[in-house]
């Protein structure tokens, strides 16, 4: 497993803006939400594992590390900066989000599974993409409690 990928200061980037993002997001919700540092609603370390590891980590090996390669096979398009092989992958990425967070949250994760999708092209490996994904679902985590879905309480 090659680690070159750290030393792509486009993935720190990348990093930084995703964590960047999750929590201009998660200020801008406090008046539905709540106060943003409330460890009263921080999810507990099984929750915690579950959606910042373990989820992260078999999403990526199914999309990136199986189906965006076998795309990527069979067509060599591009749309813009991406391979179609990425721009299809996160369809069904988000596509396979619908039945258990709802059409929102699968909206919410397309832009995400297109960045997960580029560093995945762009170092032929699955390894930085489960690691950016890592790192942005335990910003969601710590900062939301659990994924948001929606309004509070919808």
């Amino acid at each position: 497993m090659t680690t070159a990928w750290l030393r792509d200061p486009w993935w720190w980037t990348a990093c930084g803006l995703g964590v960047v993002a999750v929590c201009a997001a998660r200020v801008l919700a406090e008046p539905a939400y709540g106060p943003v540092f409330d460890p009263g609603t921080w999810p507990a370390w099984p929750v915690l594992l579950l959606f910042a590891l373990v989820y992260p980590v078999l999403e990526e090996l199914v999309f990136r590390g199986v189906l965006q390669p076998w795309l990527l096979r069979r067509t060599a398009a591009r749309v813009g900066p991406m391979t179609l092989a990425n721009l299809l992958t996160s369809v069904v990425f988000s596509l396979a989000h619908v039945p258990l967070r709802g059409a929102v949250h699968a909206t919410l994760v397309f832009g995400p599974s297109l960045v997960f999708g580029l560093f995945r092209d762009r170092h032929d490996s699955v390894s930085p993409a489960i690691a950016l994904h890592v790192v942005w679902n335990a910003t969601v985590l710590v900062l939301w409690g659990e994924p948001p879905m929606g309004p509070p309480g919808g």
